[in-house]
């Protein structure tokens, strides 16, 4: 679906030309604005995906202002055109918390780089404050205290139950040590308890409070607490920071109060008094696992958290990189096209024109795999298993990579088995059988053979791709699934990685798996095995 654009110019000429440009480039160009008044307004209206405005606007308000209110009553993208470059209008910009900023001329090149890199951002960070938002209901409801730091022991984080207990505010303590909110002390001694926290930043390990602690709120009130801190780590286990998880133990203690001054009283009914406790201790370690698989789901939330933060990055780092190169062809051949076009030749012409297309396919493709990367982990995926003749799918899909290769290289495709029909998720295989053969052709010499070949059983079904190409290094086989990896032996073939993660994701929701067999120079074969039940 084509991104809508509304260009807000208060010069005609410069608007009409902004609009073709985006037009060419393949976006929906919803209305030309001269004004900041009007230009809320339509946004209300047509919510359009990203506002290019400028900064002089004739009118009550101007740009700035206009994207203010939009920004905040509609939360979209805006993205700054303007001449004026001066500090005051930089500072004045940046209080709409812009997604980009074009200075006056530039080439179709940076504002379709500006446009696509701000939409994207604009969607990850849409994400980003969903995720952040169930993290903090979580957070909010669970029954004990939480108080998270930093790795420097600064607090981070209180839930309500933590602001009851310590009596402090959020807000009050958002920054400064934890010490100044958790202070400890022992029951009976009333010794300071050293800052668990402290120890679970120092040594990296879950650490217990001591029997008899006794948390002494702001308004000097004090509390029996029980529980722990761990440390959040990352993935080569660096320490990020801490989070201490505490509750009133107040109740308990009074039930063994109670519990012991009854055995006392009644003495007869020792059995009685001793099934009471054993009921009591049963439910007391149904509580404490409880806790313990609270604080399991808190650790992964935030592990969670901080792997889709750096998955963000990555995104962002690799379209930003690999648009250049397509975004480069397109506009190249699109102003030879626009400058020469009554001396090129129409066989010119149709170089240029399929240039322009296999950059955009390449475009296109990188977006979808991405998206289809940001689905599965987010677990959105559909799997749709429906009837499908699989020799019928296999010789589409060798059909469609024919003309890619003609002349160059032979793609053989061969079957075994007599079944024909099964259940399947028909885009799910085209994507595995798509990213084989891409990567097959890719990686191997002008004039070898690939071979997909087909084998129908009763129970699954097998795909086999073989090629004569570059073969995989064995140090690479154990990342060669995983989410923009590529080989060590590539060179510099196109590509972001994402192929072989997509392949795995389908396989997976096929309850299948996948086996590859390399040798450095001699070749490759990825065997796909699918499940399947005959309709």
């Amino acid at each position: 679906m084509r991104a809508k654009i509304l260009i807000v110019e208060d010069e005609s000429i410069v608007a009409l030309n902004i609009k073709n440009r985006l037009e060419k480039l393949g976006y929906a160009v919803v209305a030309t604005i001269s004004s900041g008044e009007v230009a809320i307004q339509i946004a209300a209206e047509a919510f359009p995906d990203l506002v290019l405005m400028d900064i002089k606007l004739k009118g009550k308000i101007d740009g700035i202002e206009a994207a203010t209110i939009i920004r905040s009553q509609f939360k979209i993208p805006v993205v700054y055109l303007t001449a004026y470059a001066d500090d005051e209008t930089l500072n004045r910009a940046k209080m709409a918390e812009p997604y980009g900023f074009i200075l006056k001329p530039f080439e179709s090149r940076d504002l379709c780089t500006a446009i696509e890199i701000a939409l994207y951002k604009h969607q990850i960070e849409m994400q980003l404050r969903e995720r952040e938002q169930w993290l903090g209901i979580t957070l909010k409801s669970i029954g004990d205290a939480v108080i998270t730091t930093d790795s420097q022991g600064l607090v981070t984080f209180m839930n309500p139950v933590a602001e009851e207990l310590t009596r402090w505010k959020q807000e009050e303590v958002l920054g400064n040590e934890l010490t100044q909110v958790f202070h400890a002390v022992h029951e009976i001694t009333r010794e300071a308890i050293q800052n668990p926290v402290e120890v679970a930043l120092r040594e990296g390990v879950t650490v217990g409070l001591e029997n008899h602690t006794v948390l002494i709120a702001k308004d000097g009130t004090e509390i029996p607490i029980d529980d722990s801190a761990a440390p959040i780590k990352n993935d080569v286990g660096q320490i990020l920071g801490a989070v201490l998880i505490f509750h009133d133990v107040t109740e308990q203690q009074q039930f063994q109060a109670l519990l012991q001054k009854t055995n006392e009283e009644l003495g007869l009914q020792v059995a009685q008094s001793v099934d009471q406790l054993q009921q009591a201790n049963e439910q007391l370690r149904a509580e404490i696992a409880q806790r313990k698989r609270l604080e399991n789901e808190l650790r992964s939330a935030l592990e969670k958290e901080r792997e889709l933060n750096e998955l963000k990055s990555r995104i962002l780092t690799t379209i930003s990189h690999e648009y250049r190169t397509p975004l480069t062809t397109i506009l190249s051949s699109t102003q030879l096209i626009e400058q020469y076009e009554a001396r090129l030749t129409v066989e010119k012409k149709q170089k240029h024109f399929h240039r322009v297309y296999r950059a955009i396919e390449y475009l296109t493709k990188l977006v979808n795999d991405v998206l289809f990367v940001d689905q599965a982990e987010a677990s959105r995926l559909e799997f749709h298993p429906a009837s499908l003749d699989v020799e019928q799918l296999a010789r589409e899909v060798v059909e469609e990579f024919q003309p890619q290769i003609a002349g160059t290289r032979t793609l053989l495709f061969s079957r075994r088995g007599d079944l024909t029909l099964a259940l399947l998720d028909e885009s799910l295989v085209k994507l595995i059988l798509r990213n084989l053969l891409s990567n097959a052709i890719k990686y191997s010499p002008q004039g070898s053979e690939i071979r997909l070949e087909l084998v129908l059983e009763q129970h699954e079904v097998i795909f086999r791709v073989s090629d004569r190409g570059i073969g995989i290094l064995s140090g690479d086989r154990d990342r060669l699934f995983k989410k923009f990896e590529r080989g060590s032996n590539i060179g510099t073939a196109p590509g972001v990685g994402l192929g072989l993660a997509i392949v795995q994701e389908c396989v997976d929701l096929h309850g299948g798996e996948v086996v590859v067999e390399s040798e450095v120079n001699v070749g490759t074969t990825f065997t796909v095995i699918l499940p399947l039940t005959k309709p």
